[in-house]
């Protein structure tokens, strides 16, 4: 009987051990978050110390019932971080070329001092599963100190849906570091070059990555308030790395340090939603209701009384289902995601280059979307151009800039006086009558043989 590959064997041990995990019920009885949470963490900590138990890591692995904890531990050297890439044939695919600053792995029994079983272990020591782990990894010849950042927590792919990490930086004094894991490879960069992998990283080093570049922009600006009268280049420069404190149009990273935290609040979020985000914007997505006007019902509209409910035809649509926009036609939609902004951040919609080059308009004039706004982003769509063009139910229709403001609006758009249209999930006809409160709703209206009538009209009266 031939042998089985050795890869093989292993990736069958993985999946026949014991590891610990805490129940999704348990885990998140406290609150849920999503990216690293460094706050009341001593909570949760205490948490998976008394509800953990071990089970086997193929049950573990697909059934978001249950938590894995992984301590995943960031090593950094004179501002160096060790950068990882799992190679092709890693034995988890879904991790597969992805790059990582984290050093992870799962806690078995004997990983815990002490362990008397399941249910003997009383304590939790967190700096010793990372000093367990980092051993086990890599071959590291130095001194270090471990520091406890926080807790990770990623729902929007399959890998973080089961896993929970303890964010966990290993200060070194030696650049003698390599990976031990033959499915690995590592060495170490300076966090500016760990960014030029950002799109091909796993996400919850994207998270991490994310989070130290903001703690860099913090430690420049607190250098920079004792230096005095700072020239106009110094402040240039720091608005650059200023993280989550800056002012003006928001950087790729830091739009998604405001996603991954909520501040900037869009829902659904796609699986791999950070790869939709570009130099200084994210993608939104063609939505599935539009709105088209009736065709000869009506010969005007006046706009001091504002639309009739029926002038409007609505068209469902399914995921990927095509839409036919005839030459000069107008139709209104939304964007499949729902956006919520803080009462500091203004959003801004932008249509897409390559779609304004066929002559589809995505947005004719309400590109603005104020601070508090809370809702489907509502597209005004039109065709310049001189052939019917196809669009498609989610496909990438138009991206959003968000610029942080200096201080916080005391009105936010939600439940102001120039709210009209805040909370919809559909697309909503003109409400401009609202702009003229003390006129009835109520416009001319003819059939669409409008002409015909007024023909059969005068006939009549002629003849009688």
């Amino acid at each position: 009987m031939p042998k089985r590959p050795q890869k093989i064997i292993k990736s069958r041990k993985k999946l026949e051990e014991k590891v610990m995990v805490v129940s999704r019920s348990d885990m998140f009885s406290l609150g849920g978050w999503h990216g690293l949470k460094t706050d009341d963490v001593r909570k949760y900590i205490n948490l998976i110390s008394t509800k953990h138990k071990f089970i086997l890591r193929s049950e573990a692995e697909d059934d978001p019932r249950w938590q894995q904890i992984i301590p995943y531990l960031i090593f950094e050297n004179s501002g160096k971080y060790f950068v990882m890439q799992r190679r092709g044939d890693h034995s988890d695919r879904r991790l597969a070329n992805k790059f990582s600053i984290g050093i992870g792995g799962h806690i078995n029994l004997k990983d815990i001092k002490g362990s008397k079983g399941d249910k003997g272990v009383k304590g939790v020591n967190i700096m010793d599963w990372a000093s367990r782990e980092f051993e086990e990894e890599v071959d590291y010849a130095g001194k270090y100190k471990a520091e406890f950042l926080g807790l990770i927590n990623d729902d929007t792919n399959d890998v973080g849906l089961v896993h929970v990490g303890l964010i966990i930086r290993i200060l070194g004094d030696s650049n003698n570091i390599s990976i031990r894991d033959e499915h690995k490879l590592g060495k170490l960069e300076s966090l500016s070059n760990v960014g030029l992998h950002y799109r091909h990283m796993e996400t919850w080093s994207q998270i991490v990555y994310d989070f130290l570049k903001g703690q860099m922009g913090q430690k420049v600006q607190r250098v920079q308030k004792v230096q005095p009268k700072p020239n106009k280049q110094s402040l240039r420069s720091s608005s650059k790395t200023a993280g989550l404190n800056i002012i003006g149009i928001l950087p790729d990273w830091v739009i998604a340090e405001y996603v991954a935290k909520n501040e900037i609040s869009i829902s659904p979020l796609d699986k791999k939603w950070r790869e939709n985000i570009d130099q200084v914007s994210i993608d939104f997505h063609l939505g599935n209701k539009l709105k088209l006007f009736r065709a000869g019902t009506y010969r005007f509209v006046d706009t001091k009384k504002g639309l009739p409910d029926d002038a409007m035809e609505e068209v469902n649509l399914q995921e990927g289902d095509p839409f036919i926009l005839e030459p000069g036609a107008f139709a209104i939609a939304t964007t499949r995601e729902v956006l919520k902004l803080p009462n500091d951040i203004l959003g801004r919609l932008e249509g897409k280059s390559s779609l304004a080059r066929l002559g589809i308009l995505v947005h004719s004039t309400a590109a603005r979307f104020d601070p508090g706004w809370n809702g489907a982003p509502v597209l005004e769509l039109g065709n310049l151009g001189p052939k019917p063009a196809i669009l498609y139910c989610g496909m990438p229709i138009c991206a959003f800039t968000f610029e942080k403001l200096s201080s916080p609006v005391r009105m936010r758009y939600e439940g102001s006086r120039s709210d009209r249209y805040s909370g919809s999930r559909i697309p909503l006809a003109s409400r401009i009558e609202k702009h003229n409160p003390s006129t009835s709703h109520s416009t001319l209206r003819e059939e669409s043989s409008g002409s015909d009538s007024k023909s059969s009209r005068r006939g009549r009266k002629e003849n009688s």
